[in-house]
C-alpha cells in the first residue's frame, strides 16, 4: 500500500508543481513528500541527500501556491541561518528565475511573495524573547534539529497553533549523529519520517561521491552517520560506552561495594551502586527520580538495605542534606569534585553496566563536552544528561585512595 500511495502521489506532484520547478529537479525519494501533510515530517539521514534542498524546495511551492502563510526559518542559533536556509532559499529562488515572485530582506532575513504577500521569517532559539514576540506562524523549517534539545522543540511546538487556511507542519532535517537523541527516541503521533542517503540524490557529483565513500577507511563512526544515515554516537562524548554484561559478580563476591550519590529535586537524584571486583567496576542503577526530598531519599535508601558501613560519595555541595543521611545511619561522605581529573580518572577504570541500568547507559551516549559553532571542542563537558555519570564519577575517584582531608569526607 505504501509504494501505492508514493506511486500514485508522484504522478500528482508533476502536474501540480511544474510552474514553479521542472518536477525532475527533485529527486524522486522526495517527489510525494510536496503534499504530506503530517505534523513532523522528519527528514534525516546521511550528507549529500538532498534533504535541506528538498525542504526549500517545499517551502517554496507552499508559499506560491497557497495562501495565508507565515513560515518560520529556526535554527539553535540565529546568525547560522543567514549561511544555510536563507542563502539556500535566495540560491532556489534565483537560480529557477522566480526573483520576480520574491523580495529578500538581508537586514532580518526575511523573504516576502509579491504574488499573494506570504512570509517567511526567520529566529534562533538563543533569544527566546524573539521567538515568542513571532505571531501567525503556520509552518516550520528547523534545521540541524539535533541542536534542539526537547525543551527548545516544545517552545517551537507551542507557537503552532490556530487556525490556518493550509495544513500546519514542522519540517525537521538533521543527521543522526546520536542514536539516543531525542528525535530518535521520542515518537510523536502525526509524524512522517523518511531516511535518505547521497545514493539517493541523483544531482550529486561524482567528487563528492568519491569524498563520502573514502570515509569507510578514514572514520567508521563518520561514515554511518554521513555516508550510511544511520544513528550514531556523537563525537565529542566525554566517556566511551560502557560495556554491557547480561551477569556480573553477584553482590557477595565483590571485594567492596560503594555508592555514588547526585542530589537533585526538580533535576533526578542518582543513587548509583558500584561493585568493585579485581579493579573492575560493575554498576547498578538504584535511584533515578526528580522531586524527591530528603526524607523520601532516606526511605528509598532504607529499604534498599544499604549497609550503615558502606561508603555512599555524595555531592559535596549539600553538606545539609549529607549531614542528614548521616544522622540516619549511612556512611555519607562529601565526594572531591575536581571535574577533569575526575572524568580522567573514569576514562581509566575499567566500567561494565548492564541492560537495566536504562538512564546510566543513556546518559554515557548523550554527555558531551561543550562545543562551538565551529566545531571547536571544549575540555568542559555540558551540564546536561550527567546526573548518573556525577554519581559515578564521585564514587570511583573519591574512592580511589582514602587520603584524609578537611571536611565532611573523613570524619
Amino acid at each position: 500500500m505504501k509504494i501505492q500511495r508514493i506511486q500514485q502521489e508522484t504522478k500528482n506532484q508533476k502536474s501540480k508543481i511544474k510552474f514553479v520547478f521542472d518536477p525532475w529537479s527533485i529527486n524522486d525519494v522526495y517527489l510525494p513528500l510536496v503534499s504530506e501533510k503530517s505534523r513532523y515530517l522528519h527528514l534525516y539521514g546521511g550528507a549529500g541527500s538532498g534533504k535541506s534542498v528538498f525542504a526549500a524546495q517545499k517551502l517554496i511551492i507552499r508559499t506560491l501556491t497557497e495562501k495565508g502563510h507565515r513560515f518560520l526559518l529556526l535554527r539553535k542559533v540565529a546568525r547560522t541561518i543567514r549561511g544555510s536556509q536563507f542563502a539556500l532559499l535566495k540560491s532556489l529562488i534565483s537560480y529557477t528565475n522566480m526573483g520576480v515572485y520574491f523580495s529578500a530582506r538581508e537586514s532580518d532575513m526575511r523573504i516576502t511573495c509579491t504574488l499573494n504577500g506570504n512570509e517567511i521569517v526567520t529566529s534562533g532559539l538563543d533569544d527566546r524573547e524573539k521567538l515568542k514576540s513571532i505571531f501567525g506562524i503556520t509552518s516550520v523549517w528547523i534545521e540541524e534539529a539535533t541542536e534542539l534539545d526537547i525543551n527548545d522543540f516544545t517552545q517551537v511546538d507551542l507557537r503552532l497553533r490556530g487556525k490556518t487556511p493550509n495544513y500546519k507542519q514542522i519540517i525537521l532535517t538533521y543527521n543522526p549523529v546520536n542514536a539516543l537523541h531525542w528525535l530518535n527516541t521520542t515518537h510523536k503521533p502525526d509524524s512522517y519520517t523518511v531516511r535518505t542517503t547521497y545514493a539517493d540524490n541523483k544531482f550529486i557529483d561524482e567528487e563528492y561521491k568519491k569524498m563520502l565513500e573514502s570515509l569507510k577507511f578514514q572514520n567508521a563512526e563518520y561514515y554511518d552517520v554521513y555516508v550510511l544515515g544511520k544513528w550514531g554516537i556523537q563525537r565529542n562524548i566525554v566517556y566511551q560506552p560502557f560495556e554491557i554484561i547480561d551477569c556480573c559478580p553477584g553482590y557477595e563476591n565483590f571485594d567492596d561495594v560503594i555508592y555514588g550519590l547526585d542530589f537533585g529535586f526538580n533535576n533526578q537524584t542518582a543513587l548509583i551502586e558500584i561493585g568493585l571486583k579485581d579493579k573492575e567496576y560493575y554498576l547498578n542503577e538504584l535511584i533515578y527520580e526528580s522531586r524527591l526530598t530528603n526524607s523520601a531519599l532516606i526511605e528509598k535508601m532504607q529499604k534498599l538495605g544499604i549497609e550503615s558501613s558502606k561508603y555512599i560519595y555524595c555531592d559535596s555541595s549539600e553538606a545539609g542534606r549529607i549531614e542528614e543521611l548521616r544522622n540516619a545511619g549511612f556512611n555519607a561522605k562529601a565526594a572531591k569534585k575536581n571535574v577533569k581529573d575526575g572524568i580522567d580518572f573514569v576514562k581509566s577504570c575499567k566500567i561494565y553496566s548492564k541492560p537495566g541500568n536504562k538512564q546510566v547507559n543513556k546518559e554515557v551516549l548523550m554527555y558531551a563536552y561543550k562545543e562551538d559553532g565551529n566545531g571547536k571542542i571544549f575540555d568542559e563537558p555540558v551540564k546536561e544528561n550527567d546526573h548518573a555519570l556525577d554519581a559515578i564519577r564521585y564514587a570511583l575517584y573519591t574512592h580511589r585512595n582514602k587520603t584524609p582531608y578537611i571536611g565532611l569526607i573523613w570524619i
